[in-house]
């Protein structure tokens, strides 16, 4: 078989596979795997250029890596401007292929080769919709042949798969956040909320499950809206979800949604359940002492589930709305709880 056509059949298989995967990262992982193999690089990474255009930060690494080069990469960053063949490459969509044995490569080119001790690179950019989105990034060892014109032409019809795939990923992901997430305060939808209430009411493989509901909305809403209009009463509804944000994400188990204008959800469970009572009277007492425009009020149900049990989603859904009602009449400056449910 000859080179050109194990290149074509690696670059249909690669196509195939980055087709079957939805999630960015799993994108990242085959194409940088498979074209380590179909190059013959001792390393292949993938790099992303940030908003501004003036770094990209390395998502990925594979392959037989220097000190200090990671897979998966926490912090790996460069500056676009401190490296000529990356500026080219992002900037000018250029494909550059360079040689620790060139005279002429530009010194930072050669401080990373000798940093990771690599003989040659190959680079290039990765487009995305039609603008530069990162770069594409592949080294062979020291005694190893340079890159060669067949490699740039595998690495620029690989770059153009890897890119559509890219494309069809923040597509995706972009749609899945519309569908679960609340447009004004990206916090989980009611379709969210909703689903992941139904996952919890199935026990698996447990006995029994603690499952608490905590109903909460603003209270003075409509006088804002009223009296200085809806732009300031959507600032005051993102003001909330920030604080419930901050609130909950010290609680493991907490899913945080907005289900209606000034209604908002709090889902807890497990061991979680025995601390947010505490936490929602906090945040109750914290809104009016900083806000003379808005308060909160809040309703709490709770229900041990186990195998023999009736009580359903609805109504641990329900006994929250009641005690949410009960807070709001009585002007509650901390969560009402409803009764336990039980059979």
């Amino acid at each position: 078989m000859s080179e050109a056509t194990s290149g074509l059949q690696s670059l249909a298989a690669m196509a195939h596979m980055l087709a079957d995967q939805h999630e960015l990262d799993d994108i990242l992982e085959t194409a940088a795997e498979q074209a380590r193999t179909a190059l013959g690089a001792a390393t292949v990474s993938i790099s992303r250029l940030n908003d501004s255009g003036e770094d990209v930060r390395t998502l990925i690494n594979v392959g037989d890596l220097g000190d200090g080069e990671e897979r998966w990469p926490a912090d790996e960053t460069y500056p676009v401007s401190g490296l000529s063949r990356l500026t080219s490459a992002i900037r000018e969509r250029r494909t550059f292929v360079d040689s620790i044995d060139d005279e002429e490569l530009p010194e930072e080119e050669r401080y990373l080769l000798e940093r990771f001790g690599k003989g040659s690179s190959l680079s290039t950019a990765i487009v995305v919709d039609g603008r530069s989105w990162g770069e594409f990034y592949a080294t062979r060892h020291i005694g190893e042949k340079v890159f060669d014109d067949d490699g740039v032409a595998y690495t620029d019809v690989l770059v153009a798969i890897l890119g559509a795939a890219v494309s069809r990923a923040i597509r995706e992901a972009d749609l899945q956040k519309l569908a679960y997430r609340d447009p004004l305060t990206s916090l989980l939808n009611r379709r969210a909320l909703d689903e992941h209430a139904a996952r919890l009411f199935d026990l698996g493989d447990e006995a029994s499950r603690e499952i608490a509901i905590v109903a909460m909305d603003i209270d003075g809403l409509k006088l804002v809206n009223d009296t200085e209009g809806h732009p300031m009463g959507d600032q005051m509804i993102r003001a909330v979800a920030a604080a419930l944000t901050f609130m909950f994400d010290r609680v493991e188990s907490s899913v945080v949604a907005r289900v209606g204008g000034d209604e908002f959800t709090i889902l807890v469970s497990g061991d979680d359940v025995g601390v947010i009572e505490k936490l929602v009277n906090t945040l109750c007492r914290d809104v009016a002492e900083k806000s003379n425009r808005i308060g909160l009020s809040a309703g709490m149900a709770s229900v041990v589930l186990t195998r023999d049990s009736t009580s359903t989603l609805t109504d641990l859904f329900a006994a929250a709305d009641k005690a949410l009602y009960v807070a709001k009449r009585t002007q509650s400056p901390i969560a009402v709880l409803a009764d336990p449910l039980s059979d």
